[in-house]
């Protein structure tokens, strides 16, 4: 379903375009294409076949609304999909045309599909994290010994300071960081598995094929994982928590926001940037709203992902089917998380005075070990010393 108006004004554009119609039509494209230039490499179709989906794959344009009415009839887009791409090719040669989508199936595209939407995010998310994780780690080091408030359960606690507060966002993204990485190594993978997921139509030919598939999409090569879906749902669980980490962060710092506390903005104020439609004198912290309603959605998505992989048998009913509508949705979240924390990672702003103001006026007296709260925030700079360099 396309999204509403007011849905779109929380998106990425980069995130929103990977997922809509040409950009997944050109993905499914390039399975096919893929997997025809690999089944001719090792004799399973002709070279002339090969070449003939090749060019049509590389040139066909689709009616989209077209495909989509088709698609709800026969209940999967891959139907109207394939039908149009072997008229196209049977234009130029009957023979090849029967050798479209030979030995796959409608979830092969899909999930390959997904993948290489989703990869197209994951390399654009990881540049922007890490670039997050160095802002806020140089502030850290920064407001190394900034005295500010400690706070738990809503309530003055005791003295910590600014670089620990800060430090322990960039180290939780960093580590989100590296576990989004180690998990896209074996999440993005290549799904190659015919009918039953045996690669039952190409013999012993099949696993060499599907590794020449996996090479050309640039996804891992891994047997079939289209009833079994625990790497991808990992993947998938790990996006979510990065999405819960900047909402997290965008909780810290609209509520040190809150100009009755002023300690912290997410950026410095610009003109035209959080504008109330009714008081002028408002400036609303846009980056954390947008953040903290992504966060919000992230675990309803992610139950669903969860739910739907009860599949049944070889091929799930119904729960496989949410899945795909899902994904877009987890990956759009990521995206939003990712424009908050560009916000943050370039412009926090940081007031001292008032922290110490706060501290004063609120604070149980001076720490208990001052010299405790250097070597925590030491230690954790220790650990983004890679972003620090």
């Amino acid at each position: 379903m396309p999204e509403s108006l007011a849905a779109r004004t929380f998106a990425r554009p980069s995130f929103e375009s990977a997922f809509a119609a040409p950009a997944f039509l050109r993905a499914m494209l390039a399975f096919e294409a893929a997997l025809a230039e690999s089944e001719a490499a090792e004799g399973a179709i002709s070279g002339e076949s090969a070449r003939a989906i090749a060019l049509s794959c590389a040139r066909i344009a689709f009616d989209v609304e077209a495909l989509v009415a088709e698609a709800k009839i026969q209940g999967t887009l891959v139907v109207p999909f394939v039908n149009a791409l072997r008229k196209d090719v049977a234009r130029a040669s009957p023979d090849a045309a029967a050798h479209v989508h030979f030995a796959s199936t409608t979830q092969d595209v899909l999930d390959t599909a997904n993948a290489l939407c989703l990869k197209a995010c994951l390399e654009e998310a990881d540049r922007a994290l890490e670039a997050c994780i160095r802002g806020l780690a140089a502030r850290a080091r920064e407001h190394r010994a900034t005295p500010m408030l400690g706070r738990t359960l809503m309530q003055p606690a005791l003295p910590i300071t600014a670089g620990l507060k800060i430090a322990r966002w960039a180290a939780a993204l960093a580590g989100d960081r590296e576990r989004l990485a180690e998990a896209q190594a074996e999440g993005l993978a290549v799904q190659l598995g015919g009918a039953v997921g045996a690669l039952e139509d190409l013999g012993a030919k099949g696993p060499a094929i599907r590794h020449r598939v996996a090479l050309r999409l640039g996804l891992a090569d891994t047997p079939s994982w289209h009833s079994h879906r625990n790497a991808w749902i990992d993947l998938l669980d790990r996006i979510a928590q990065v999405v819960l980490t900047a909402g997290k962060i965008a909780r810290d710092v609209s509520l040190a926001g809150q100009p009755e506390v002023g300690e912290m903005r997410e950026a410095p104020a610009r003109d035209g940037v959080g504008l109330s439609s009714a008081m002028a004198h408002k400036r609303n912290p846009v980056g954390c709203m947008h953040a903290l309603a992504s966060a919000a959605r992230a675990p309803g998505l992610v139950a669903t992902l969860h739910a739907a992989a009860l599949g049944e048998h070889e091929r799930a009913l119904g729960g496989w089917q949410a899945e795909l509508a899902v994904v877009p949705e987890l990956a759009g979240l990521l995206g939003t998380s990712l424009d908050f924390l560009e916000i943050l990672g370039a412009g926090l702003v940081v007031d001292p005075a008032r922290m110490r103001a706060n501290l004063e006026h609120y604070g149980a007296g001076p720490a208990r070990d001052p010299h405790a709260l250097e070597f925590a925030v030491d230690e954790l700079l220790a650990s983004l010393a890679p972003y620090l360099a």
